[in-house]
């Protein structure tokens, strides 16, 4: 049996167990070697490996990544943009929300029934109050 694997009789007993590799190469010691890389582009000697397969392939991978930084920086304008009309509907409809709200206490409390209008300023004024804490909270932190 081979010295780096268990025994299943001792399948607790770790003490024959080496993870690192021996120092000198065997048939039994395989190493594997792995490199990963992140960039829009490959490397020079890679392009010229791709030119010398396919020629045109280097031009067609600089119009691929041009097509895709501009395809990245349209999704960022139209979401920058659905980003400030949903903030301004926001306030849009807050207001709209409010002002409907106070106009409906004062109609409340002009008719005659003071304890429903009350009821309905005061909760609307601690929307509005409350509102503006949490807002102003999280643009401060």
């Amino acid at each position: 049996m081979p010295k780096n694997r268990q025994n299943k009789k001792n399948k607790g007993d770790l003490s024959s167990f080496s993870p690192l590799p021996s120092s000198s190469p065997s048939p039994n010691n395989l190493q594997f070697l792995s490199a990963a890389r992140s960039a829009p582009l490959p490397l020079p000697s890679e392009l010229e490996a791709y030119e010398a397969i396919l020629p045109g392939a280097a031009q067609r991978i600089f119009l691929m990544a041009e097509a895709q930084s501009n395809h990245r920086q349209r999704l960022e304008v139209k979401a920058l943009s659905i980003e400030g009309r949903n903030s301004l509907l926001g306030i849009l409809a807050g207001w709209f929300l409010g002002t409907l709200g106070l106009l409906t206490s004062g109609l409340c409390i002009y008719s005659g029934h003071d304890a429903a209008g009350a009821t309905i300023g005061g909760y609307k004024f601690s929307l509005f109050s409350g509102n503006f804490y949490l807002w102003n909270s999280r643009t401060a932190s």
